[in-house]
């Protein structure tokens, strides 16, 4: 089993702790596949392989990457089953990669907190929303087959290789990058879901992840003190609450830790509960 994640020399922290958060995780059939944008990491880490990547002019911002790396890592390790995380989580004991290997011909994500994600911006007084619609018009996808995942963490194997083509297509098209706030309002994760819809996916993780960044968050889920609850001190400009947990059992991972205030003693509780 192969989990990737990948980060500039920025976001180096976030992904060391990601790693690190896995200690009791990693045995000897796992691997630790961590791509570095630009720059070589010192880090040491068990069954750990750093590969450097050059940045590539035509992407946007980092979130594509992904789709390429997903491609790469199938090519380096084939007829194996994969993990994506994105640097900014931190696992939750629940987790285990021997649970998480599954066969379907798209990867498998989580829900997050938002059925509908969209961005806006206001012209002339006028609130215009910017959604996943067009680019289904776009690729001739008529409706969702299931809720929204988000990309943030999935896992995949050699069966998704035609779902990772075309995902990393959509994120090279050049016409769409340029109308990315049209086609990509949530970035790769727009293309993500838009790909996951038109194979007709059905399956997925459930809310198997908790968006937060707060220590008493993630003890709340870890204690088993929370379910189907909204937790308070996460919301957005709309009053949507960020942080819902559905069940704590089911939780793998927590999602939106950047700052060492709030990693690192999150990270020490999460290794010594």
């Amino acid at each position: 089993m192969v989990i990737f994640l990948y980060s500039d020399k920025n976001c180096e922290y976030q992904a060391v702790s990601c790693i690190k958060s896995l200690t009791h995780k990693i045995t000897d059939d796992v691997v630790v596949l961590y791509y570095t944008i630009g720059f070589d990491s010192a880090f040491e880490f068990k069954n750990l392989r750093k590969i450097r990547i050059e940045p590539k002019a035509y992407f946007s911002t980092f979130h594509y990457y992904k789709s390429e790396l997903s491609l790469l890592t199938m090519q380096l390790y084939p007829n194996d089953y994969y993990f994506f995380t994105d640097t900014d989580v931190l696992f939750s004991r629940n987790f285990n990669f021997a649970d998480h290997r599954y066969n379907t011909p798209y990867p498998m994500a989580s829900f997050g907190p938002h059925e509908f994600p969209f961005i806006w911006e206001e012209v002339n007084g006028t609130r215009i929303i910017y959604d996943e619609s067009k680019t289904m018009k776009y690729f001739g996808v008529t409706e969702r087959s299931m809720r929204y995942c988000w990309s943030c963490f999935y896992t995949f194997n050699p069966d998704c290789k035609d779902f990772f083509e075309e995902y990393a297509s959509m994120c090279q098209n050049q016409y769409l990058m340029q109308r990315r706030k049209h086609f990509f309002p949530y970035a790769d994760e727009t293309a993500f879901n838009v790909c996951l819809w038109k194979r007709n996916a059905t399956k997925n993780l459930g809310f198997s992840f908790v968006n937060t960044h707060l220590l008493d968050t993630v003890k709340l889920v870890e204690e088993r003190r929370a379910k189907n609850a909204h937790i308070e001190g996460n919301v957005d400009a709309f009053g949507q609450n960020w942080q819902y947990v559905e069940d704590p059992d089911n939780v793998l991972l927590y999602h939106g830790f950047k700052s060492s205030d709030d990693i690192d003693p999150t990270l020490k509780y999460l290794l010594n509960i």
